[in-house]
């Protein structure tokens, strides 16, 4: 239950809001902790009336001489408390749950990094990622391949090396995300979560909604162009040893194609638009969306509903009717885009793992006192993807820790 009661008397206090115009709304919010609404302007009039001292009754009273009929404000307070952007009501704190932004590189500033994300620096970015195509068409043995993955002869070291480098290669990403959003002059900061059946690092960007909605795209697609550079290199590398200007040892050239192998995927992996990656937020931006993906399940549970009673509707009369025609499209689109993912994962995951699972399994077979190294191979490999999982289950779990609990706990008695 809670401790305050919102009455005619009451007093409604805010914390210190951003505001800034997009379109025919007004985003509202609290860069401390990097949460904002969309609210159209008489809301915002709401708000500014509230936050002067006057009484909810007196707010009423003078919405009701503007607009000529009763205007009922309770539910809309409840909605910013519940969204953390009250500080108090008639003397009451308001709690605020969520965690307080952290500013990563502190040191770093526009100044510092502007110059990866100008003009210039795009028109190469999109130069070397229109090359690393032109390069795989006409040198077809450069396309990658799920054995190039395993560029060294025992798996457990290439599987190994390929997991810790590809940590490096996620951090590298994520970090092109914030430095882009330095250069525009908000800050970010890194988490780990999972997309369906896939771990994944991710750049926590709230105040992002304060920037200019064009200027968005260059924090939305850094990672990618950085990415694309690092491929561009790889097979720069590997045209340069083919055609002996440069010596690559063979070790070393099959470490550029795993290379290359797992920053292709990379990017492809962005293009699943079904969840939220680099282009979901890109297409999510151009098209005025704040929640596509949030706004897309709820019309598939709406739209479920009429078969299944137990499914309750929700009210997205709010939404404005063009950004509804995107939602729906994109809804079609999210089922196309899961089954592009599974897809994705049994063409290039699974395969991995398989080859993987042979591998150990022959180290088992052989044991130990027949080939040390093949056994030991074996078991380096179970190690390793028992970790990978394990984590995987972690991160699923962690947020849900709390309501398996309950269930279970409810389930005992």
């Amino acid at each position: 239950m809670a401790d305050y009661d919102i009455t005619d008397e009451s007093v409604v206090k805010f914390h210190d809001l951003f505001r800034g115009e997009e379109d025919e709304s007004i985003t509202v919010g609290r860069q401390d902790i990097g949460k904002y609404v969309s609210l159209p302007r008489d809301a915002v009039e709401v708000i500014d009336l509230l936050d002067s001292g006057q009484k909810v009754g007196e707010v009423k009273r003078v919405l009701k001489d503007k607009y000529g009929e009763d205007v009922e404000i309770e539910e809309f307070i409840e909605d910013m408390i519940k969204n953390e952007m009250v500080r108090s009501i008639d003397g009451f704190e308001m709690v605020t749950t969520s965690k307080l932004q952290k500013d990563l590189f502190s040191r770093v500033t526009a100044r510092h990094v502007g110059w990866m994300f100008s003009k210039v620096a795009w028109v190469m970015y999109i130069g070397m990622a229109i090359s690393c195509l032109i390069i795989f068409a006409l040198i077809p043995d450069y396309i990658p391949s799920p054995r190039d993955y395993f560029f060294h002869p025992l798996y457990s070291v290439a599987v190994g090396f390929m997991f810790f480098l590809g940590w490096i290669f996620v951090a590298i990403h994520e970090l092109a995300h914030l430095f882009a959003a330095k250069s525009v002059g908000i800050e970010g900061n890194f988490s780990l979560s999972n997309r369906l059946i896939f771990i994944v690092a991710q750049t926590n960007l709230g105040n992002i909604w304060t920037i200019p909605r064009r200027r968005r795209f260059v924090i939305y697609l850094a990672g990618m162009a950085w990415d694309s550079t690092l491929v561009f290199i790889c097979l720069v590398l590997l045209f340069l040893s083919d055609h002996g200007v440069i010596t690559l040892s063979v070790l070393l050239y099959k470490f550029v194609k795993a290379v290359i192998f797992a920053k292709v995927w990379t990017i492809i992996w962005q293009f699943r638009f079904n969840m939220q990656t680099d282009i979901y937020y890109s297409i999510a931006n151009y098209f005025r969306c704040r929640n596509l993906l949030g706004d897309a399940q709820t019309y598939i549970k709406n739209y479920s509903s009429r078969f299944y009673s137990r499914i309750k509707e929700a009210d997205m009369s709010g939404i404005p009717g063009d950004e509804m025609r995107v939602i729906k499209w994109y809804a079609l689109l999210y089922f196309v885009g899961t089954s592009i993912t599974l897809a994705s994962y049994f063409l290039r995951n699974l395969p991995l793992v398989l080859l993987q699972i042979m591998k150990a399994f022959d180290g088992l077979v052989i044991g130990y006192s027949a080939s040390h190294a093949d056994f030991t191979d074996a078991v380096v490999l179970i190690v390793l993807n028992a970790f990978r999982y394990g984590l995987l289950g972690f991160v699923i779990l962690r947020p849900r820790w709390n309501w398996l609990k309950e269930r279970f706990a409810g389930a005992r008695a």
